[in-house]
Formats: C-alpha cells, sequence, structure tokens
C-alpha cells in the first residue's frame, strides 16, 4: 500500500466484534487507527493500545467527545448496539446522529455504518409483525441508517451483515444458544424451519471489507451491501460445526409455541421471520463490489471450539 492510501480512521465499538474486527483489518492494511473507548484502561482497550491502537476517550451520547476523537481522521467506522430498549426507543438513531454529526464538524470525509442484513423489508411484507422488541429492533437500525444517508459526508458507505458466525462459538453467546456448547452433545435448537437457510457473515468479513471500502472509497460511495459469506440449514450449521469441534452438534426443531414457553420470545402464527422474510444477503452482493467473504466452514475450520472448564 502507498502512502497515498493509508488512511486516519476512528473506530467506534472497537473492543466489540463488529469494531475489533474493523480494527485488525485496518491494521492488517496498514492504516492509522484510533478506537474510541470508554474505559482506556479495560483489558481489551490495553490489548488494542499494546498492538499500536491510539485510544480516543468518550462515549457515544457525549457529542463532545466524539467531535474530538474524529479531529485530524479521514474516516469514522459507525456502530451502535441495537436499540432495543423500551425506555429508550430513540438511542440507535440518536447515537447514530451523534457520530455522523461529529464527524461531519470534524472534517472527516468519508463515514462507514454497519447495520443489518434486510432493512425496509416491511414495506415488502406489511402483514407480518412481531412484538414491541421486535418493531424497535428494525426501527433503531433503518433510523440510523437514514442518519447516515442525510449527514452530508462527502462519501458513505452503509453495510448490511447477515447473522454472525461469530454467534457460534464457545462462551459467545450462550443466552442465545444455551445448549449449543453442552457435553458430550451439544444442540443447535432453534423454531426455524428444517429447509430455512440462513444467511451467515463473520466479523472478519465485516472488517475486511471496511477496510476496503476505507482503502479505495469511491467504488463505495452511498453503497448500501448486503453482507454474507453462506446461507445453511441449521442442521448444514450443525454439521459444519460437529466437523471441527471434535463433538456431535445436532439440529433440533421446536415449534413457535414450544419455543415461545422455553425462551420468552414471542413467535407470530406457525412460522418464523426467518422462514416468512429473513436476511437476504448472499456472497454474491458482496462480491459485486469484488469483496472476499467466507464460507462457514473455511470460517470454522480456523476458530478454537475448545469448551472451557467450568
Amino acid at each position: 500500500m502507498t502512502n497515498e492510501n493509508k488512511r486516519r480512521a476512528l473506530v467506534t465499538g472497537a473492543t466489540r466484534m463488529q469494531g475489533g474486527g474493523v480494527v485488525q483489518a485496518l491494521l492488517y492494511g496498514g492504516h492509522s487507527v484510533t478506537a474510541f473507548v470508554r474505559n482506556p484502561e479495560s483489558a481489551a482497550a490495553q490489548a488494542l493500545s499494546c498492538q499500536g491502537v491510539a485510544l480516543a476517550i468518550g462515549n457515544l451520547e457525549d457529542s463532545a467527545s466524539l467531535e474530538d476523537a474524529s479531529t485530524g481522521h479521514d474516516v469514522v467506522f459507525s456502530v451502535q448496539l441495537a436499540g432495543v430498549d423500551p425506555a429508550d426507543p430513540g438511542a440507535e438513531q440518536r447515537q447514530a446522529r451523534n457520530i455522523a454529526t461529529a464527524a461531519k464538524q470534524a472534517g472527516v470525509t468519508q463515514i462507514i455504518h454497519t447495520s443489518v442484513s434486510g432493512t425496509g423489508w416491511r414495506r415488502r411484507h406489511p402483514g407480518y409483525e412481531q412484538g414491541e422488541l421486535f418493531r424497535a429492533y428494525w426501527d433503531g437500525k433503518e433510523a440510523a441508517e437514514a442518519v447516515v444517508r442525510q449527514s452530508g459526508i462527502e462519501r458513505w458507505t452503509i453495510f448490511k451483515p447477515a447473522w454472525y458466525m461469530d454467534n457460534l462459538l464457545p462462551g459467545k453467546r450462550e443466552d442465545m444458544l444455551p445448549e449449543l456448547h453442552q457435553l458430550p452433545e451439544g444442540k443447535l435448537v432453534t423454531s426455524d424451519g428444517p429447509q430455512t437457510a440462513l444467511a451467515l457473515i463473520n466479523a472478519d468479513d465485516l472488517g475486511a471489507a471496511v477496510a476496503a471500502a476505507v482503502a479505495d472509497p469511491f467504488p463505495f460511495h452511498q453503497a448500501e451491501i448486503e453482507l454474507a459469506g453462506d446461507a445453511l440449514t441449521h442442521p448444514e450449521i450443525a454439521d459444519a460445526i460437529s466437523a471441527v469441534a471434535n463433538r456431535t452438534i445436532t439440529a433440533v426443531f421446536q415449534t413457535p409455541q414450544e419455543w415461545e414457553q422455553v425462551r420468552g420470545a414471542t413467535q407470530e402464527g406457525v412460522r418464523t421471520w426467518d422462514d416468512l422474510v429473513g436476511y437476504p444477503a448472499r456472497p454474491y452482493h458482496a462480491a459485486h463490489y469484488g469483496l472476499t467473504t467466507t464460507t462457514l466452514k473455511q470460517w470454522a475450520a480456523r476458530q478454537d471450539w475448545r469448551i472451557a472448564e467450568a
């Protein structure tokens, strides 16, 4: 990479999954990276510092800290936690606006935002509803995207990643998949149908996509890119994990009623959102922009599937 292509990037969410993948990809690409962190003394922040990442202190509700952190940077990576708190339904939109406004005022010329695959689907499926938290999730994602489009920043890109493969790793999402890493055999429990394909992506591929847009912004300007490296049924996902984890993982299918009773999550009718709508992202969407993505089998072979002893 030439010096002309090296950029100065501020990364929000740098100590979490998505932002962490972006940091690593930008470092690999030779860019100068600043992590926007709440606590610079945390283990995650210190690990980034040891890699040569600068630390900017603040939070997404503090516009002044965001503007200070953005100053001197070419590009900002924008990510927020999903706005599913009924007490604060506008948090995701507000934080996205804080990031974009601060970046604009600081003279940043590019913003790259991560959202989720399938935003806007309710216009195509107006009859499907699934409760307050479900609506709040999509409201927050779509409102944050609108903020980026209307930011006035010279160049912007929105990536729309599908369901993260990283959630399948031991210790990652035990709240979501509590039976997956039981011994001696795990269960991948779902209320989706056996033939429903789930679009999948991983944080490293998101990072690589963001790094590509940082290195060469023009092909990605005003692009909204569905991001997936695979699309598999739950039996196929279970088989892929079993092949590398040295234990058997079995896909277990529950009715929506059983799922609601066990999980406390309401399902609509007899088919899930994944069955009826689902993440539309597929690998060809990324390939259209010259982005390389990873299949679940390829990704899983590189991961540590050992289960920590209690």
